[in-house]
Formats: structure tokens, sequence, C-alpha cells
């Protein structure tokens, strides 16, 4: 397994990971994944096996109320997504620890949102050190409820193999 910064030549099977497992349409997303490549604000970070991607996740800059309603500017973690044949094995947590290690490179406090309802990320991040801010009402989840949480660097776990305190 080899975690590193998503490439164009990645770029297509990426987007094939999201149609398959998501169920979505291709639409614009080969060119917001490519912005990840370019951006200075954010990057992809591609989990893939055989020189093929089985997983990915994001980070990047955000202004204040991007996320929701009274969220800080910040660092975000976007979505992780792991080939359901390759979930279990640890793939979601490497993602998320490069995407931590790009961000605390340029801030000391990465911030993410998800789902009240989506125990496995909720358990995920907490594993890392993230600790919820707050609770807000959200059109994008299921329950209608998103939780915003935060990890410092110096409260992660790994923070010496990244240059914190």
């Amino acid at each position: 397994m080899r975690i590193g910064p998503l490439t164009k030549a990645d770029v297509v099977s990426t987007v094939g990971l999201a149609v398959r497992v998501l169920r979505v349409k291709p639409g614009d997303r080969a060119e917001q994944f490519a912005a990840d490549i370019t951006g200075e604000q954010r990057q992809m970070f591609v989990a893939k096996a055989s020189g093929q991607v089985v997983g990915y996740g994001r980070v990047l800059e955000l202004a204040a109320d991007e996320t929701g309603q009274a969220t800080p500017a910040g660092y975000y973690l976007g979505g992780v997504l792991v080939d359901p044949a390759w979930r279990g094995q640890g793939i979601a947590t490497a993602l998320t620890a490069a995407r931590l290690r790009w961000a605390f490179a340029r801030t000391d406090t990465v911030f993410y949102v998800t789902g009240a309802d989506n125990a496995a990320s909720l358990h995920l991040h907490a594993a890392l050190g993230f600790r919820e801010v707050k609770r807000f009402k959200s059109e994008r989840s299921a329950t209608g409820v998103d939780v915003l949480s935060q990890l410092v660097r110096k409260a992660y776990p790994n923070s010496r193999q990244i240059g914190g305190s």
C-alpha cells in the first residue's frame, strides 16, 4: 500500500472510485480533483495498491461559515473514501495521517465536519485526538445535524513526527 499526493495520472481512477462507491455521476469531479494537484491551499492524497487507487482523502483551506453556520476559517479534512473491498486495513487512518502532516505544515489547528450519525468517521478522528467543538443543523446530514471537531497540533499523538512540540 502506498499513500501519496494525487497525480494527474491518478485522476481518472480516483473519479472512477467515487462514481462506483458513492454511486454518483462523474460531473465535474475530475476538474475538482485536478485542482487539488495545483492548489496551494488544498491537497488530495490517494492510497494505491498494485497501481490502482483504492482510497482517497482531501484537505483544504476554507473560509469562515463555508462548512456550516459559525464554523471557523481554517484547514479542513475533506471526506475519506476507501473501496469497500479494502476497508478495515487502516487505509482511512493512513490517509488521514498524511493529510494531517500536510495541514500541520501550514497551521496549528485542523478541523473536520461530519454527520452526527457517521460513527465510523467520529471514531476514527477521536482516536487521532480530534475533539468535538459543536453540533449544528445541516441539510447535508441524514440526521440533520453535523459535528465540527478540531485537532490542535500539540494534541496529535504523532506530533513529534511532523515537527510539533
